[in-house]
């Protein structure tokens, strides 16, 4: 099994550009009528921000540990709302290193829009992934001690050490967490917070898998839908085949999101959709094939199939809504070399910490 993500050309991997954005439906673009979906870009602008700024990546096993890797797996996350303590997103990543989960997907809301919020959850990024390179990545040197000098090599910022990704030799050699934005991440002047740490609100990556001398491909879609809808130029992108331009044999298709399409139950809020642009997000997913849709935004668990397409609806992360943890926070979806697949539920348990230990792990708190 291979994985392929394109990322930047400094790579030896190819790249290429994946991302793009789309929308066709104007009408309810920068408010739902439920009034919570307020923000002060609209989804077209971050789109095309997203375009210029991410280049598509492409991210591989090593071709003779290919046959070696069985199954990969990835954990889902969603609307962690961090504040004062990220410590559920560093329970998430971490639960991920220890599991060896090959990426980890947030369905937005990552942080309440608040410059200090985040630079604690850029905070978290960055221990998270100094963990992440501690674990999976080891100086390479050549006989006579200099090192190597190859474009597929990673830079350690702290040392200068040059490293390469010993454990799945996979690229790009950075914390492989995968967010999208949400409502609440573009609220006042959230966009460019969250887009200082992760650039990009629309993208896609495969995961390349050879099985019995054959090449299939399962892709993984993220879209943004933060303002309750696609948007002109996220539609106008998917409908010129922004994902189909590689000509890649699919196998799989894994779609993330923020706004849901389906209700929970009769007291959580229904889509924000416009009408005719849920039809046509429900014909896409269907057109893709797609094997899992993953929606946020609504805080509370569903999952059904509607069509040939498996839905999930996430619950939420954060402290607020589930101060005590709980056992089925984060979903865990493994994927066979045969292309069988498990769902399975995943606890998250820390409990909030004090002003104190907060400040003392360098976060920002609003009063001593």
């Amino acid at each position: 099994m291979e994985i392929t993500m394109k990322k930047s050309i400094s790579y030896s991997l190819m790249a290429a550009v994946l991302l793009t954005a789309s929308g066709l439906f104007t009408s309810c673009e920068k408010v739902s009528p439920t009034g919570v979906l307020i923000g002060n870009t609209s989804v077209d602008d971050r789109v095309k921000q997203s375009v210029v700024n991410f280049s598509s990546f492409e991210v591989a096993w090593d071709k003779e540990l290919a046959d070696t890797i069985h199954e990969y797996s990835f954990l889902v996350g969603s609307d962690s709302h961090i504040t004062e303590d990220p410590g559920r997103l560093e329970e998430m990543i971490e639960i991920g290193m220890e599991h060896d989960d090959l990426f980890y997907c947030h369905l937005g809301d990552l942080a309440d829009t608040k410059t200090e919020y985040y630079d604690n959850t850029e905070m978290v990024i960055q221990k998270e992934t100094e963990k992440w390179m501690d674990k999976y990545l080891v100086p390479v040197y050549k006989e006579d001690g200099e090192v190597f000098v190859d474009t597929a090599l990673f830079t350690d910022p702290r040392t200068g050490d040059i490293y390469h990704k010993h454990k799945y030799n996979i690229f790009p050699t950075s914390l492989p967490f995968y967010p999208v934005v949400g409502n609440h991440d573009i609220t006042h002047n959230g966009w460019a917070l969250f887009s200082r740490i992760f650039k990009t609100s629309f993208y896609e990556f495969t995961v390349r898998v050879i099985n019995d001398n054959d090449t299939v491909y399962d892709r993984f879609i993220f879209l943004d839908s933060a303002n309750g809808t696609l948007g002109n130029y996220q539609i106008d992108e998917i409908e010129n085949g922004i994902f189909q331009r590689d000509k890649k044999k699919i196998r799989h298709v894994f779609t993330f999101t923020h706004t849901n399409i389906f209700r929970p139950s009769l007291n959580e809020f229904a889509s924000t959709y416009c009408r005719e642009e849920l039809y046509y997000i429900l014909d896409k997913l269907a057109d893709w094939q797609t094997t899992i849709a993953f929606w946020g935004h609504v805080h509370a668990w569903d999952e059904r199939d509607f069509g040939n397409v498996h839905h999930i609806t996430m619950p939420s992360m954060n402290f607020v809504d589930h101060p005590n943890g709980g056992d089925d926070l984060l979903v865990r979806v493994t994927v066979k070399k045969d292309g069988d697949y498990k769902i399975e539920r995943v606890g998250l348990h820390c409990k909030q910490r004090s002003k104190q230990e907060l400040q003392a792990l360098g976060y920002h708190t609003t009063t001593k």
